[in-house]
């Protein structure tokens, strides 16, 4: 708030995208996930230079209020230094965001791709290192010097957008400040509000007027730097320019003569664009001239960046109208409480249609892409983007249903994954109980890994979501919503029911015998209820389980399982607070460190001790490699009028040992 000296003006003026200097996070790489941690903030005080109001100091806050994490927790692309043409430039995505005391970090994937295998060995190498944040301001709080000193602008709202890998730790301050007027720069530009506080002067001392034109010089290094990136930016932009004109061009079916010409010309893609889709249109017309409505089908010839920024707004103000709780990114209050019907229509014409004078059922129809006829008749140059909108906001209700329904049984159990639906077998350790000593010129002795735990296999399991036309005239967000959320939740609930399955069932192990019973020193003699004495006798036989080869495991158990007729007795037994009814008795200190886990599948007296997952062995549960939980894929409906949503779960589980879990019948 300004103090009552102060006068605050709010000032709007367009800005460049801005960059910061970011570092992956030393030790943070993760090679089999080919992920790597970044930290991309620490909110530093840095010098920044604008058209406007040319140098000043800028500084980020970084809080959960100031910042606007939606975009980078939506899959923002990680790119490699800052190039975002063609399809090669995007090398991973963000996986998620978040805010670490005053800092803030992130975790990114790297693609599979060949061509970006070498990046991630240099990145695990150590030899690129260096992060670049792409992020635009918002609002500025500026408090103006009175002294010759620079401005400090405070951002207090503001928007990280992409992450790069970059060679140099540089930030793109020169690149703009080349830009002799705002009109010369060429990158991406945002509305900022500057919320202007200036120091209000005497009554008899005349305000001093501001040098608005007045600027600190470059330095010759400052210079040099910035030509060399001015040439290199440059020499990439016309490369990508030729390239895009010459795709474009072969997409809408013309020759290289076309290209050549419109790239000789120093013709911009856009303008390149809408050129070729006349030529196009010219040569379909000379063509087909007795094709009354024919329409050049052009792919190309369409602004993807700007399509891509409205679906996703038009995706994200769906969701928040079937649910209040997400927020609204920007750009997305101009579809806010938009009908299904309005968003078809907007998709159509987004693509070259015309909706107007076409009924409800047309509309919905054509935007689906379910009836070709309707298409031409809107005529579209290409499919509208109307499924990609309704698949994105099934799919994501859908995984969120997923994420949130209760899975009580994963920390007991160690998640892999399987190449293909072929029985795997995991190895475990055989005779290897220690190192044995090796005399001088002897020879080492080899230990040996046997195939004991189960195979395991996973299965596919599935269903489909059909989202008609009908359902778009109606509006039903039930389709959108109830529907998939209700098969998120079944999807979850798929997978728990074969866990449980597994756990309660007691299968053989691969010897034979069961998985809890008296030869396998994990099941009690005589069922008890849960006290000290049982809770001990628990434990000392956990600690005594050898492996194979006749080694103390030391097991230590980490979870108390129970159903829900001994929750009560579970929690109190567990509680630091607990009172045993005599003096006598005592209540171990050790079992206030177990964690209880109740699900309500586990039925009667009966409960459970397992260790750590990882530490020793005890089930493994697996997806199929790249698909790690529920899994969407969408296409044009035939058996409906309309479009199809296929949701997929592709999982198994087996006991690896029985060695990390102990059975106690109850009483």
């Amino acid at each position: 708030m300004p103090t009552p000296n102060q006068a605050t003006t709010n000032k709007t003026h367009e800005t460049p995208m801005l960059s910061l200097r970011a570092a992956v996070r030393e030790g943070s790489v993760d090679v089999e996930q080919r992920t790597v941690e970044l930290t991309w903030t620490t909110g530093s005080k840095g010098r920044r230079w604008s058209w406007d109001i040319g140098s000043y100091m800028e500084e980020l806050e970084v809080s959960a209020k100031a910042l606007r994490l939606d975009r980078l927790n939506n899959g923002a692309p990680f790119l490699n230094a800052h190039s975002s043409y063609e399809l090669s430039d995007v090398i991973g995505v963000v996986e998620k965001a978040w805010l670490e005391g005053e800092e803030g970090r992130a975790l990114v994937r790297f693609s599979q791709r060949e061509d970006v295998e070498g990046i991630f060995r240099d990145v695990q190498d150590g030899i690129l290192r260096n992060i670049s944040v792409g992020y635009a301001v918002h609002r500025y709080e500026v408090v103006e010097e009175e002294d010759d000193k620079l401005p400090t602008y405070r951002a207090v709202d503001w928007e990280p957008l992409e992450l790069s890998l970059v060679p140099i730790g540089f930030d793109d301050g020169a690149k703009i400040r080349s830009a002799q007027t705002a009109a010369d720069y060429q990158g991406q530009r945002f509305n900022t509000i500057f919320e202007v506080r200036e120091a209000q002067q005497p009554l008899d001392k005349p305000a001093a007027v501001a040098n608005t034109t007045e600027e600190n010089p470059m330095t010759e290094e400052e210079k040099r730097a910035a030509e060399e990136l001015i040439r290199r930016e440059a020499a990439d932009a016309e490369r990508k320019r030729s390239l895009t004109i010459r795709q474009m061009a072969k997409k809408v079916g013309l020759g290289e003569d076309v290209a050549e010409d419109l790239v000789a010309r120093g013709v911009s893609i856009a303008d390149a664009s809408i050129a070729l889709i006349d030529k196009a249109a010219e040569k379909q017309g000379k063509d087909q001239p007795e094709t009354r409505n024919s329409q050049a089908t052009v792919v190309g010839g369409l602004d993807q960046s700007v399509i891509t920024a409205k679906r996703e707004a038009m995706q994200n103000a769906l969701l928040n109208r079937c649910n209040p709780t997400i927020a609204l990114i920007e750009g997305a209050r101009e579809f806010r409480g938009m009908r299904l019907l309005d968003l078809a229509r907007e998709c159509v014409e987004t693509v070259g249609g015309n909706a107007r004078g076409m009924l409800p059922q047309e509309v919905a129809r054509a935007a689906l892409g379910c009836d070709r006829t309707a298409m031409r008749a809107a005529g579209m140059q290409t499919t509208s983007d109307f499924p990609i909108l309704l698949g994105g906001g099934v799919t994501r209700t859908l995984r969120d249903a997923y994420a949130q329904a209760p899975q009580t049984w994963r920390p007991l159990g160690q998640m892999t994954t399987v190449p293909d639906f072929r029985a795997t077998t995991r190895a475990a350790l055989g005779d290897i109980s220690a190192l044995e000593e090796v005399k001088e010129h002897g020879e080492y002795k080899y230990g040996k890994l046997e195939e004991e735990g189960a195979p395991i296999r996973v299965t596919k399991f599935g269903k489909i979501i059909a989202i008609t036309w009908e359902a778009v005239i109606n509006d039903d967000l039930g389709a959108l919503t109830r529907i998939p959320r209700a098969y998120g939740l079944a999807a979850a609930e798929t997978e728990s029911n074969l866990v449980w399955n597994l756990i309660l069932s007691n299968p053989n192990f691969t010897d034979g015998s069961a998985i809890f019973v008296a030869g396998h020193g994990n099941l009690a003699a005589s069922g008890g209820a849960i006290n000290t004495s049982t809770l001990g006798a628990a434990r000392a036989a956990m600690r005594k389980q050898k492996s194979k080869a006749g080694a103390f495991l030391n097991v230590e158990p980490r979870y108390l399982v129970v159903g829900p007729d001994k929750e009560l007795e579970a929690f109190q037994f567990t509680s630091s607070q607990y009172v045993p009814a005599k003096n006598s008795d005592i209540n171990d200190g050790r079992n206030t460190s177990l964690v209880v886990i109740v699900d309500g599948r586990i039925t009667g007296n009966q409960w459970y001790l397992f260790t750590e997952a990882g530490l020793i062995d005890t089930f493994e549960y697996a997806y199929l490699e790249g698909e790690p939980g529920v899994f969407t894929e969408t296409r044009e409906g035939f058996e409906v009028d309309g479009m199809e949503i296929k949701a997929r779960l592709v999982f198994g589980a087996a006991w690896i040992d029985y060695r990390g879990a102990y059975k106690n019948p109850g009483a």
